[in-house]
């Protein structure tokens, strides 16, 4: 049973002592191992363990004991997810990475497979790969005497995107998935940054949330091929920040999470329904965009900033939100990505135009 809840106050400070899922019911003691379905795409850590979740059912399967979350995050085809310390847990016949001394700030996995692990290394100053299956790294830096804040593989695993800081300034580049023929897509200016880039509608276009002079944040869209601007399809406002930028499988709409501090963050979608943008939990204090369960459903959680976490499946379209789980340590979306993966276009390496 899900319960549908339009607002209600919930997360946080009303969390249960130990983890209890929509239907009343605690999550088992044990951890049998056994299969887990492609539907259970809501995934989250509690009890000390990892659990997948079917949305539809609410039925949780353990999966794997977990020492230190870190990042949380599933590869393209579900069955490996990246840990701290770039530590990898994989399901089945997946490879398994032990943690290491290595702790990235950024990192993504690589596609469409998930055979590899790219990240902000060396303080910075790289970047580097790392294996699921174990051994050292594998530097793939594409612009020397910079530092780099964000990277984030292309679908067709042929290409990453990422931020480097030079002389003052922050811009987003495009190189090939070993790191040559970078290519600067967006320039920023002095005082710019970029909260978090993210690649959307097939690849087609890159998403990226830029912190100007006057100290607002904008949501950007650049097609990457052919665009001669990068349109604002969101503002927030003074001092906010946007993170969790995550586009919807198959189509354009996206989600983010903005705020000026982990107490007053909130969800945000935009879609054809919501062109302008709409919080997702709107009668929550504080939400988060998890990422996307599906074409239509966004995992939100609400708490966190040292509190419990609340997960819920939240309708793109009609905000409706359904609990899924509460008490919960952190959260992930554990989706398999389109197979084949969407082509990169030969104009995006070849391209030499950029943006402001």
């Amino acid at each position: 049973m899900v319960l549908v809840l339009a607002a209600c106050s919930v997360g946080g400070e009303d969390a249960p002592e130990h983890a209890e899922l929509a239907s009343g019911k605690t999550l088992p003691a044990g951890c049998v191992t056994r299969g887990v379905r492609a539907d259970a795409t809501a995934s989250f850590v509690a009890e000390g363990r990892a659990w997948a979740l079917d949305p539809a059912t609410g039925r949780a399967t353990c999966l794997f004991a977990v020492r230190d979350a870190g990042p949380f995050t599933w590869g393209p085809r579900g069955d490996r997810a990246l840990l701290a310390h770039l530590e990898v847990k994989g399901l089945g016949n997946a490879p398994t990475r032990p943690p290491g001394r290595v702790d990235p700030s950024a990192s993504s996995w690589g596609r469409p497979i998930g055979k590899s692990i790219v990240f902000v290394g060396k303080g910075g100053r790289a970047l580097l790969k790392a294996h699921p299956a174990g051994g050292g790294f594998t530097d793939v830096t594409p612009v020397r005497g910079a530092t780099y804040e964000r990277v984030v593989y292309h679908p067709s695993g042929l290409a990453f995107a990422f931020v480097l800081r030079r002389g003052g300034r922050a811009s987003i580049w495009v190189s090939s998935n070993v790191g040559k023929t970078p290519r600067q897509f967006v320039h920023g200016r002095l005082h710019t940054g970029f909260d978090a880039i993210t690649f959307g509608d097939g690849g087609t276009q890159l998403y990226f949330a830029a912190r100007h002079v006057d100290r607002r944040v904008d949501v950007h869209r650049l097609q990457l091929v052919g665009a001669t601007s990068a349109p604002v399809v969101w503002r927030g406002g003074p001092e906010e920040h946007v993170t969790d930028l995550v586009d919807a499988p198959g189509g354009p709409d996206l989600a983010f999470t903005a705020g000026r501090s982990c107490e007053s963050r909130y969800a945000v979608v935009i879609s054809a329904r919501h062109p302008k943008g709409a919080e997702l939990m709107p009668d929550e204090r504080r939400s988060r965009a998890v990422g996307w369960l599906d074409r239509k459903h966004v995992l939100v959680a609400t708490g966190g900033c040292g509190d419990k976490l609340d997960l819920y499946s939240v309708d793109a379209a009609s905000l409706d939100a359904r609990l899924l789980v509460r008490g919960v340590d952190v959260a992930s979306v554990r989706r398999a990505e389109l197979f084949p993966p969407p082509p990169l276009s030969p104009e995006v390496l070849g391209a030499k135009s950029s943006f402001a």
